[in-house]
């Protein structure tokens, strides 16, 4: 995939380019309005929080993919009944292959609260992305391989799956996805250590595609999960019906532009703490936990 090799280039007002390391380079933490020499760093409640009670970790390795099929095995299988359960324990597909994963570490714990996985397009221009067989019929939305919309220039976040012990602890609803009722930013003070481990998660498949060069991705989600990630500016737009797929869902799609123009400041902030902590990640030969 030599097409997807580009950095995301990141266009929007909301972000200076790093003058030292080229016109390209993305420069985090530094905001359009702030002297670059001042590397101003907007500290949130939501960025700090996030920061003393996760790690984000990219299950780059074959041992980490391990964990991320270990985990979406417990909870698709075994705890949601969504997929049979396996006699080695892990739940994949064919999708994988061409997907980059990521898992959601709770320090206090010492213990993955999560994974999710960002499926890349195939070098097979035809080849659909795992959304299109739950909902081709009802999809407000044409590939064109020669105009404005190819498939190379797309993703899909799925396979999303928090552990019970998580969506219980932070009152999310019963379901693997993180839909939570009370993910409202105004929520108890238990609650707001993160209002959503689903949150997280998505935030941290945003920033593991910035280095992808997409235009965009889409997620199959219940329409309530999407209008709870859009309080906090992470604004999905419906692109078909809604069909019974795990329950309802909807296909929803977000351009990465749009993504830039409508997020809110906190989340500006743990998005860009999230991508300096997988820059570190992927320069580092740092352990991570086997739990």
């Amino acid at each position: 995939m030599s097409d997807l090799t580009l950095t995301w280039r990141v266009l929007g007002p909301h972000v200076l380019k790093h003058p030292v390391h080229g016109p390209d380079a993305y420069c985090p933490n530094t905001f359009v309005g702030f002297p670059h020499s001042s590397k101003v760093l907007i500290e949130t409640s939501l960025a700090s929080r996030f920061a003393n009670s996760f790690s984000v970790i990219p299950a780059n390795t074959t041992q980490l993919r391990e964990k991320v099929y270990q985990l979406r095995h417990q909870v698709y299988c075994e705890e949601l009944g969504y997929e049979p359960r396996r006699v080695s324990g892990l739940e994949h597909d064919d999708f994988d292959a061409r997907s980059i994963h990521c898992l959601l570490f709770h320090k206090a714990s010492q213990t993955y609260a999560g994974c999710v996985r960002l499926v890349l397009p195939d070098d097979d221009v035809d080849e659909q992305l795992p959304f299109e067989g739950s909902c081709s019929q009802s999809l407000d939305w044409d590939f064109d391989p020669q105009g404005q919309t190819p498939r190379a220039r797309y993703g899909e976040i799925s396979r999303l799956a928090i552990t019970a012990n998580f969506r219980r602890r932070r009152g999310e609803a019963a379901l693997g996805n993180g839909d939570n009722p009370d993910m409202d930013g105004t929520a108890s003070d238990e609650r707001r250590l993160f209002p959503s481990v689903a949150l997280g998660l998505y935030v941290a498949i945003t920033a593991m595609g910035l280095n992808k060069g997409l235009d965009g991705v889409f997620a199959m989600m219940e329409p309530r999960l999407a209008r709870q990630l859009r309080r906090f500016g992470i604004v999905f737009t419906q692109v078909g019906a809604q069909v019974e797929h795990r329950g309802v869902r909807a296909p929803f799609f977000i351009h990465r532009d749009g993504l830039f123009d409508n997020l809110k400041a906190d989340c500006r902030v743990l998005l860009d703490n999230i991508q300096d902590q997988l820059q570190f990640a992927t320069h580092s030969e740092a352990a991570y936990p086997a739990a």
